[in-house]
């Protein structure tokens, strides 16, 4: 009797085995595999995750290049003021240098999500980045030159201004007392005299 059962199990394990490798072979050669229940309700749900993951992904993309400008002409702009104030136009430069790095860094992570997430292999050409941002943002920076440039010729209109209004007060104050001197002495001739 245990021999019997034991035979009789291990054929149906067997014709089991083989009818699901006879129906996964099937299956795949449409694309197809055969699962469970949950296994695919697991899957469905990851699917789901995925797709938010993409459309996020999407508009993360698309949102990157508008603060990329919005963001570098903030900072280009009140680092040209202070590169005014500092009398150097190389800080401004600099600054659009980083913002530069820092937009193309952006767009790696862009791209090694999107490898992720679509199952792709494309390499990012960092330098090629680094080009195509630099172009971008060239006009911003010769419009911040241009602002920075006029920043300093204001500063400097203002700081001559205000030198020569202080010469103009210092001499009325050498002139109203050289005056008031001249009558001092002249009180202390007459004095010495009476």
């Amino acid at each position: 009797m245990k021999t019997i059962f034991l035979t009789m199990t291990t054929t149906i394990a067997v014709i089991s085995f083989a009818a699901m490798l006879f129906l996964n072979t099937i299956l795949g050669a449409f694309g197809l595999v055969a699962t469970s229940v949950e296994t695919l309700s697991n899957l469905q749900t990851s699917q789901k995750v995925v797709e938010k993951m993409k459309t996020k992904h999407q508009t993360k993309k698309r949102n990157l290049t508008k603060n990329f400008a919005k963001k570098s002409s903030k900072k280009l702009a009140s680092t040209a003021l202070a590169a005014a104030t500092i009398g150097t136009i190389a800080v401004v430069a600099t600054v659009a240098s980083l913002e530069v790095s820092a937009y193309c860094e952006e767009q790696e992570s862009l791209q090694d999500d999107a490898n992720i997430l679509y199952g792709t292999h494309d390499e990012f050409d960092f330098k090629s980045c680094l080009k195509e941002a630099e172009e971008e943002s060239k006009d911003l920076l010769t419009e911040m030159k241009h602002s920075a440039t006029e920043s300093v010729a204001n500063a400097m209109n203002s700081t001559v201004e205000y030198s020569r209004e202080q010469w103009l007060a210092i001499g009325e104050l050498i002139d109203s007392t050289g005056k008031a001197s001249n009558e001092w002495w002249a009180s202390m001739k007459n004095w010495i005299q009476e």
